[in-house]
């Protein structure tokens, strides 16, 4: 490829400033792109809090986005930030933080707009952004942005390969928010309301936790005793570093027993060491499902077991009162073998969507000079 470099102001025109209003309700046709609406990883319009212009729109149709327009963020600590305008996303005014390109003969809007997501461009919005107040960038300064180019038919190429793959990335996250769905409605079906399966086929059965758990908090360690690498440490509602040693070989369903996200169930992996911050509901010597458990104390409400206003926390005593109902083993073993065939999708699709992200990001990391 034969890569020519230039400055933004030579493949942009009307660098104009956005509409200085105030946001309104959205009155079902115009749409009003702020900075805020511009979502942080796609680059796309966020259009689920849509809002118009709070201004009387005649003689304001220079304001209004058309395909070959790119917009940049001009102050504040989203500096930089862009967005390509889409046909699909409508009629769409944008604001006054924003600065509005429009694309010149002979260049492809969509590779432009993907030199944006590069870290060089990075690197000269860092720069250039500097100022004694709040960071900002001014259109006679987007437009020294230098980038390379090579010819229409080579950007088209590049950018359409950049667009199979956010689109892929999109359908594979709405999959997976579907899955996600689907999985919350079907678990609380099967473990909490019954409605997916027939009283007359499962029996339920009332129990205090206590009786079915052994339920304790763990001895803590230090944030000195961790090690770069190791046997997991799981804290709280996360894990935290690594020890050289573990204190629960299996599997363990926790709570999370302090701070804001005290009540919070977990499903931790072993082997693992697992902190005193969490309240463990050991099962391993009575005939219960650990991820069944698990999902059930999903669809409880602990925090009215959580005490103290500036420490919550959760004590085994409070939970020693919490009574819940089980089928038999051999049921829970079934029900849960649904939920997991669900998660297991989940998982698929979500390793689907990194690989793609990963793939895109080489792209732009080394079809771009």
């Amino acid at each position: 490829m034969d890569w020519e470099q230039r400055k933004l102001g030579d493949v942009l025109s009307k660098f104009d400033y956005g509409l200085n209003s105030a946001s309104s309700d959205y009155d079902g046709k115009n749409k009003y792109l702020r900075i805020t609406d511009i979502d942080e990883q796609t680059h796309r319009f966020n259009l689920d809090n849509l809002t118009s212009p709070k201004v009387d729109l005649k003689n304001k149709d220079n304001y209004i986005l058309h395909p070959g327009d790119i917009v940049f963020a001009r102050t504040g600590a989203s500096v930089g930030k862009t967005y390509k305008y889409r046909e699909d996303d409508g009629r769409v005014y944008f604001a006054g933080f924003l600065i509005r390109g429009r694309i010149n003969k002979n260049f492809d809007t969509s590779f432009i707009f993907d030199t944006t997501l590069l870290p060089k461009y990075s690197n000269f919005v860092k720069i250039t952004s500097i100022r004694s107040g709040q960071p900002g960038i001014n259109s006679d300064e987007y437009k020294k942005y230098v980038i390379n180019i090579p010819t229409i038919n080579e950007q088209k190429y590049i950018s359409k390969l950049i667009t199979n793959l956010e689109e892929l990335i999109t359908l594979q996250q709405r999959k997976l928010k579907l899955l996600k769905l689907m999985k919350n409605i079907v678990s609380y079906n099967l473990v909490v309301s019954h409605k997916l399966a027939s009283n007359n086929e499962i029996k339920w059965k009332a129990v205090y936790l206590k009786d079915i758990a052994r339920i304790y908090q763990p001895t803590t360690i230090t944030k000195k005793d961790l090690l770069p690498k190791g046997i997991p440490v799981f804290g709280a509602n996360d894990y935290i570093g690594f020890y050289n040693k573990y204190n629960h070989e299996t599997d363990q369903v926790t709570i999370c027993a302090r701070g804001a996200s005290a009540g919070h169930p977990n499903y931790v992996k072993g082997p693992v060491w697992i902190t005193g911050n969490s309240m463990v509901i050991n099962v391993d010597e009575t005939y219960i499902n650990k991820k069944f458990l698990y999902t059930l104390l999903t669809f409880t409400d602990l925090k009215r077991f959580v005490t103290g206003g500036a420490q919550p926390q959760i004590t085994r005593e409070n939970l020693n009162s919490l009574k819940i109902l089980l089928p038999s083993i051999k049921a829970q073993n079934n029900l849960s073998a649904i939920i997991e065939n669900l998660s297991i999708n989940i998982r698929k699709v979500q390793l689907s969507i990194n690989s793609a992200k990963r793939l895109k990001q080489f792209l732009l990391q080394n079809m771009f000079i």
